[in-house]
Parts: structure tokens; sequence; C-alpha cells
């Protein structure tokens, strides 16, 4: 478990794990040490316990807005890029795209979004077997920054 996702304090580098079997935990405790990791991090604790501690208004506000921008995402690229299909999901700012349906090849669909679009993705095929015609795309931002990035994927997949 950790905050840094929920609460964007990822540079805080910091995490919890909880593991109640006494073997499991061993094992952990060796790997851990054995890639010379856990380093007790101040700060990280600092801000970790600020944000569980006086956080949780902050989450109520930002989890309705995520939605909003999930649904508004997922609807522009429906409506507006034919081929391309946003896959429903929930609990995450991240959007994962199929572009198989464009009949362009997956090379063609990343140069278009990338130097075309400027918007910087995440590649399918660093996920694994099956993400080769799939980009993923973070819409944890304000509105009007989403829409300027859908606004620029429309104007490169849609001819005028």
């Amino acid at each position: 478990i950790g905050p840094t996702k929920t609460f964007n304090i990822a540079a805080a580098l910091t995490g919890a794990v909880i593991i109640s079997n006494p073997e499991m935990r061993t094992r952990f405790q060796q790997a851990k040490a054995a890639v010379g990791s856990g380093a007790v991090n101040r700060f990280g604790m600092i801000v970790a316990e600020a944000a569980w501690t006086h956080g949780a208004a902050w989450l109520d506000a930002l989890l309705p807005y995520l939605e909003a921008n999930r649904d508004h995402f997922d609807a522009r690229i429906a409506a507006t890029i034919p081929g391309a299909r946003s896959m429903p999901l929930e609990a995450t700012y991240l959007a994962w795209v199929d572009f198989s349906g464009t009949g362009l090849t997956p090379e063609e669909v990343t140069r278009k979004v990338e130097h075309g679009a400027r918007i910087a993705v995440n590649k399918g095929p660093t996920f694994g077997l099956g993400g080769a015609t799939s980009l993923r795309f973070n819409f944890a931002c304000p509105r009007a920054t989403l829409d300027t990035a859908l606004s620029r994927l429309e104007d490169v997949f849609v001819p005028a």
C-alpha cells in the first residue's frame, strides 16, 4: 500500500507492505536487502503521514473530477476517432486506448500521437503481449489541458 499515486506524491518514494505470513515476510525482507532497498525515507514518512491524516477532503474532491475526466475522454475518443476504442476502466487516472480498428499500424498510430499531436504516452507493448495496438494516456489534469490534448488527437486522426 502507499499514498504515492493517490496523493500524487510519487517523488516522496514511500510505500508500505503488510505481510502477515512470516515466511513470505522473511523472503520479502531478504529480497529487499539484496537490492539495497529498505532505508528509511524521513521525508517520505512525513509526506505520507500528512496525506493520510489530512488528505481526505482533497481526495474526496479529486475522485469525482477524475471520473468526469475519464468519462469525457472516453466519450470524445469514441465520437471523434474512428476505429479507436477507450477501455472502460475504474479506479485509475489512466486510459487504455486500442487503435486496432483505425487501420493504421502501431508505428503510424504512435507517430501521429507523439509527433503529430505532441502527446507523451505509454506504449502498449511495454505492458506485455496483447498491447501492440494500444496506448495509455493520463487524464489526471485540468479539463482545459485534456480538451487541448483531445483536440490535437482529433486533428491528426480526422483529416479536415
